[in-house]
């Protein structure tokens, strides 16, 4: 606030009532308390202090917005906070972002998310899709060790969507599911607990190339079914492969190779989404980050 803000704001409080000076002392007191986050951002960007529009190092302050600190940089002269450039910019409510960030721990649906904080449900949609966008990056960008990989199928879903290709009608149940189509989601897990699972357009050779190869250390031993796929991509940079052919009963080789913990997880993945009702397959890679 500049100084003369100031001088206007003091010879104000002449004029104030009893109960409004009261007022004004509890929130001068109590001030609105900054969520977890915020601070946490803040202190991050002050570890490191950069502009997020140009990346220029000559930062000064600039005020305070809302109560977080502003900065402005030298050489683009743009402002900004320790939210410019997070998905919670421009997020009103933030005094509830740690209550809705809770109900997202408990796998909570959007109508019992919304109860929880007293939002609107288009504003519990909005909110839940801005905080996985963290989650998307969760991805492990380096497996080692044995690594186990598999592929799931999720049915192609235009869940919320106004437009929809056109299509055969759908009956419910299992009819036509030969003609459906499905998603791939390729799965790789390593045996100290790193994971990366990617939403793919085809599982093809090109596309796991894509996805799966940079993550893996020259060093690995990949566990897999006997997917065509998995075998020439092994085949073809070397690696070593060992191949569990469920179908005939084969579970484990010695002395440890197995898919069982990728299989697993896709249990519990497809149990822990059926509690959402479906979900639109634009928005899937962000409850795989979830």
């Amino acid at each position: 606030m500049k100084q003369g803000e100031f001088g206007q704001l003091t010879a104000a409080v002449d004029s104030l009532s009893p109960s409004q000076r009261h007022l004004l002392l509890e929130l001068l007191q109590h001030p609105e308390a900054i969520p977890a986050i915020i601070e946490h951002l803040e202190q991050q960007l002050q570890s490191q202090l950069r502009c997020p529009h140009c990346d220029h190092n000559q930062i000064y302050r600039w005020g305070t917005l809302k109560g977080i600190q502003r900065y402005r940089c030298r050489s683009c002269h743009k402002t900004f906070t320790a939210l410019t450039g997070t998905p919670l910019a421009r997020l009103r409510k933030r005094e509830l972002w740690m209550d809705y960030a809770q109900s997202m721990l408990n796998s909570e649906v959007l109508r019992t998310a919304a109860a929880r904080c007293h939002i609107h449900l288009t504003t519990s949609f909005r909110w839940r899709h801005r905080f996985l966008e963290l989650a998307d990056t969760l991805n492990a960008e380096a497996l080692s060790g044995i690594v186990e990989a598999d592929q799931t199928l999720f049915r192609e879903s235009f869940k919320g969507q106004r437009k929809i290709p056109q299509r055969s009608a759908r009956k419910r149940g299992n009819a036509g599911k030969k003609e459906a189509k499905w998603v791939p989601v390729l799965v790789a897990r390593d045996r100290s607990a790193g994971k990366a699972d990617i939403v793919l357009d085809h599982f093809t050779l090109k596309n796991v190339e894509q996805h799966l190869l940079p993550r893996l250390s020259p060093d690995i031993v990949l566990c897999t079914d006997g997917h065509l796929t998995f075998e020439t991509l092994a085949a073809k940079h070397h690696l070593a492969h060992q191949v569990i052919n469920a179908s005939a009963g084969e579970r484990l080789k010695a002395p440890a190779f197995h898919i069982q913990g990728v299989n697993n997880y896709h249990q519990r993945l497809k149990g822990w989404i059926q509690r959402f009702h479906g979900v639109a397959t634009k928005y899937l890679p962000h409850y795989l980050g979830w």
